[in-house]
C-alpha cells in the first residue's frame, strides 16, 4: 500500500492512499465467497455457485462491497502509520477502481502540535480571604427585610439557630467559603491566562464547532427555563454567538493545552485528568 500525506492548511491533512491490485483482488474473493454463502442463487446450494455466476448476478454489489471493506481497511492502517491524531472522521474523496487498483483521497482533521514553552514555575499570588464585620451586617439586613419587625435574636431562632452568636459564626463561615471559591476560580482564570499566553496554535475547527454547539443548547435550555418565547430564545442565541464562539475556541485550546501538560507528566488520561493537571501546576507554581 502506497501512502502520501499533504498538509493542506490549519489541522487539516490529505492522505493519498493507493490499494495495489494483490490486494483488491484478494478482497474480492472474500466478498464474493460471502456473496456466495449469504445470496440465495437459484439453481446452485448455499457457497456452491461458480464465481462466473456471482460475478454476473451480483458485481456491482461486490465492487461497491470491496470499495467500502479496503477504504475502512487502509484508512485506520494509514492514519496509524503516519502516526496521526485524528480528532473526526474524514472526508473520503476521488475513489477508483481501475485495473483492479483502488485509490482515493481522505482528508482528515487532526490534533495541532502543541509547544508550552515553560509550564513549571507560574508566577501566582494568593490573596488573604477575610470577612469584614461589615459583611455580616448586610447578610444579616437581607435575611431582615424578609422578616419584618425582627430583632437579631429572634431572627436567628426563627432560622434555626439557637442564638445570634451561633448564626453569626455560620453567616462567617458561608461567607468565608463564597470568598475562597472565588478567590480559587481568579487563580485558575489567572493560571490559565499565563498558559494561553505560553503557546500559539489554531483550534481544531470540529471540537471549536461541538463545544460551541454545546454552549448554544446550555444557553437555549437556560433561556426556556427562564420563561423566555421561543422566538426571543433565538434572537438571543444569534445576538451571544459571537461570545459563544469566542469561549468556545477558548475552552478546547485550554483543554488541548492541559491535556499536552498531562501526557508530558505521564498522567493517566481519564475524566479527572484536567483537575489534576491544575492542582499539579498549582502545586508546581511560585507563590507570592
Amino acid at each position: 500500500m502506497k501512502v502520501t500525506a499533504t498538509k493542506s492548511k490549519e489541522n487539516k491533512m490529505i492522505l493519498d492512499i493507493e490499494v495495489p491490485s494483490d490486494r483488491v483482488k484478494k478482497k474480492f474473493d472474500e466478498i464474493y465467497e460471502k456473496i456466495g454463502q449469504d445470496i440465495k442463487i437459484p439453481g446452485f446450494r448455499p457457497g456452491k455457485a461458480p464465481r462466473n455466476v456471482l460475478e454476473q448476478k451480483h458485481s456491482k454489489l461486490a465492487r461497491e462491497e470491496v470499495m467500502k471493506s479496503l477504504i475502512s481497511e487502509t484508512y485506520q492502517e494509514s492514519v496509524k502509520s503516519e502516526g496521526l491524531d485524528v480528532i473526526d472522521i474524514p472526508e473520503i474523496a476521488e475513489v477508483k477502481l481501475e485495473s483492479d487498483v483502488l485509490t482515493y483521497k481522505a482528508t482528515v482533521e487532526i490534533k495541532p502540535e502543541i509547544k508550552i514553552k515553560q509550564y513549571k514555575g507560574l508566577k501566582l499570588k494568593k490573596n488573604e480571604i477575610k470577612v469584614e464585620p461589615s459583611e455580616i451586617e448586610e447578610t444579616l439586613k437581607q435575611l431582615k427585610q424578609t422578616r419584618p419587625d425582627v430583632d437579631d435574636e429572634r431572627l436567628a431562632k426563627g432560622l434555626g439557630y439557637r442564638t445570634k452568636e451561633e448564626l453569626v459564626d455560620c453567616l462567617n463561615k458561608q461567607l468565608y467559603l463564597k470568598k475562597e471559591n472565588e478567590e480559587r476560580a481568579r487563580l485558575e482564570r489567572e493560571l490559565i491566562n499565563q498558559l494561553m499566553s505560553l503557546s500559539s496554535f489554531v483550534a481544531p475547527a470540529s471540537l471549536v464547532a461541538k463545544r460551541l454547539h454545546e454552549l448554544k443548547h446550555q444557553a437555549e435550555h437556560q433561556m426556556a427555563d427562564y420563561g423566555l418565547a421561543e422566538d426571543n430564545v433565538k434572537k438571543r442565541l444569534e445576538e451571544f454567538e459571537p461570545k459563544f464562539k469566542a469561549e468556545a475556541e477558548e475552552q478546547v485550546k485550554v483543554f488541548l493545552i492541559l491535556e499536552e501538560i498531562g501526557k508530558l507528566e505521564k498522567m493517566q488520561a481519564d475524566d479527572q485528568l484536567v483537575n489534576r493537571v491544575i492542582e499539579f501546576l498549582f502545586a508546581e507554581a511560585e507563590w507570592a
